[in-house]
C-alpha cells in the first residue's frame, strides 16, 4: 500500500520552506520603493536650490531697481524676468511667483525700502506617487535697498598718510549740517581748518586726524569717526571720447546766447577746449559732454544745463582735462537721472594725474544737483557761493576750501550714489 503524501496540518504550520523568497521579495520591493523616494527628494533639493538663487537674485535687483526710482509694475517685471533666467516663469510649469513690497512676512513687513520674492514650484511625482499625492518646492529672499543719499556730500579720496587732503581757511564756513564730510586721508592733519574757518556738519569722518589753529572750529551733529568710506563712483566707467564735434568751442561775443549741444570737445594742453566768457549766457541740451584735453572754461554765464547733462573731463597722456569756473558764474547743472552716468554733474577721469587742479572761484549763485566727481585730481573752492540745489555732492582726490558753500543732500530719485551709503542687502 503507497504512504500517503498528505501531511497534517500541523506539519505544514511548521514548515520555512519558501519563507526567504518572501521576506526577501517584501524587501526589496521596500527598498525599491526609498530608492526611488530618494531619486525624487534628490530632484526636489535640486530645484529647491534653484529657487532659492533665483529667489535671491531677484529681490537683490528688486531693490536696487527701486532705489534707481523704478516704479513698483516695474520693479515687479524686472523680479520675474530674472527669475525667468533661472527656468522658474511666473504662471508656467507649476511656478508661482511673487513680488511684494514691504514683506507680507518675517522682520521687514514695516520697512519701505524692503522686497520679498517668494517662488513655488510644484513637483513632478515619478516613483512617490504610492506614498503622496502631491508635492511642492518653497524659496524666499528679502532685500533691503541701500541709501540713495548717504551720510556724507563731500569726500576727499587720498588715503595718504604724509599730506592735509581737506583744508578750510579765510574764514569760512562749510554748512554740510545736512550730511556729512568723509575724509580718507590718515594724516594726522587730514582734515586741517584754520584762520577762523568753521565747518558744520551732520557726520564726520576722518581716517586720521583734524587739526584746528587760529580759530579754526568743527561743529558736528554727531560724534566723529574714523571710518574709511569707499568712492561711490568707482565702477562708474569714463565715456570714450569720440570725434571731435568741436575744436576749441569759443563763444565769447558779449551779450549772445547760444544753445549748445552734446558731443566731444577737443583742446590742447593749455588752451581752452571749451570756453564761454565775455557776458555771453549759455544753455547746453542735454546730454554728455566730453572735454577731451585742455580746459572746460567757464567764465560767463548764467550756464544754464538743466535737463540731464553730464560734463565728461578726459584725455590721455598729459592731456587731460581740468575745469575752470570764474567768479560770478551763475551755474545751473543738473546731472542726468538714469544711465551710464547718472548722478554725475561733472565726471573727470580717474587716470588724470593727480598733479592737475580744478578751480571753483564761486561768487554767484549756483544750483547743483548731482555729484562734482574728481578722483585723482584736486578741487579749489575760492571766494563762496550760495548754492541752491537740494543734492550737492563733492568727491576729489584733495580739497580745500578757501570760500563757504553749502552742501545739501536731499538725493532721492536724482540717480546719485550716496557717499558713505548703507549697501542693498540680503536680509532673510
Amino acid at each position: 500500500m503507497l504512504a500517503s503524501s498528505t501531511r497534517p496540518i500541523s506539519e505544514l504550520a511548521r514548515d520555512e520552506s519558501g519563507a526567504t523568497a518572501v521576506v526577501v521579495a517584501v524587501t526589496l520591493t521596500a527598498l525599491m520603493g526609498f530608492a526611488g523616494m530618494a531619486i525624487d527628494v534628490g530632484h526636489w533639493y535640486g530645484d529647491r536650490r534653484l529657487a532659492q538663487s533665483a529667489a535671491d537674485a531677484a529681490a537683490y535687483s528688486a531693490a536696487i531697481d527701486s532705489a534707481s526710482g523704478d516704479t513698483t509694475a516695474g520693479v515687479t517685471a524686472a523680479a520675474k524676468a530674472i527669475t525667468a533666467q533661472y527656468g522658474l516663469t511666473n504662471g508656467s510649469n507649476g511656478v508661482t511667483v511673487a513680488v511684494n513690497n514691504p514683506p507680507t512676512a518675517g522682520s521687514y513687513t514695516a520697512t519701505a525700502g524692503a522686497w520679498e520674492v517668494g517662488i513655488t514650484k510644484t513637483e513632478s511625482l515619478f516613483f512617490t506617487t504610492f506614498f503622496m499625492s502631491s508635492a511642492s518646492v518653497k524659496a524666499r529672499s528679502v532685500a533691503v535697498a541701500g541709501s540713495t543719499g548717504g551720510k556724507y556730500c563731500v569726500q576727499a579720496l587720498d588715503p595718504s598718510t604724509s599730506v592735509t587732503t581737506v583744508s578750510a581757511s579765510n574764514g569760512i564756513t562749510i554748512d554740510a549740517t545736512a550730511c556729512g564730510l568723509a575724509v580718507n586721508g590718515g594724516n594726522s592733519a587730514a582734515l586741517s581748518i584754520i584762520g577762523g574757518a568753521s565747518i558744520k556738519d551732520k557726520y564726520t569722518s576722518v581716517v586720521g586726524g583734524t587739526s584746528m589753529n587760529n580759530g579754526g572750529s568743527l561743529t558736528s551733529t554727531n560724534t566723529p569717526d574714523h571710518n574709511s568710506n569707499a568712492d561711490p563712483y568707482a565702477a562708474v566707467a569714463v565715456p570714450a571720447p569720440g570725434t571731435c564735434t568741436y575744436t576749441y568751442a569759443n563763444y565769447s561775443s558779449g551779450g549772445t546766447t547760444p544753445t549748445i549741444n552734446p558731443g566731444t570737445y577737443c583742446g590742447a594742453a593749455g588752451t581752452n577746449s571749451l570756453n564761454v566768457s565775455n557776458g555771453v549766457s549759455v544753455t547746453m541740451n542735454p546730454g554728455v559732454y566730453i572735454i577731451n584735453g585742455g580746459t572746460l572754461n567757464l567764465q560767463s554765464g548764467p550756464i544754464n544745463a538743466t535737463g540731464g547733462v553730464t560734463i565728461v573731463l578726459t584725455g590721455s597722456g598729459s592731456n587731460y582735462a581740468t575745469a575752470s569756473i570764474g567768479n560770478g558764474v551763475a551755474l545751473n547743472l543738473t546731472a542726468p537721472t538714469t544711465g551710464t552716468t547718472a548722478g554725475l554733474a561733472i565726471f573727470q577721469d580717474p587716470n588724470a594725474p593727480s598733479t592737475g587742479t580744478n578751480t571753483f572761484a564761486g561768487g554767484a549763485t549756483w544750483n547743483i544737483n548731482g555729484a562734482l566727481y574728481f578722483p585723482h585730481q584736486s578741487v579749489v573752492l575760492n571766494n563762496g557761493v550760495t548754492n541752491n540745489g537740494s543734492c550737492t555732492q563733492l568727491i576729489a582726490w584733495h580739497i580745500t576750501f578757501a570760500g563757504g558753500m553749502k552742501f545739501t543732500n536731499t538725493c532721492g530719485g536724482t540717480g546719485t550714489k550716496g557717499i558713505g551709503a548703507a549697501a542693498t542687502a540680503l536680509v532673510e
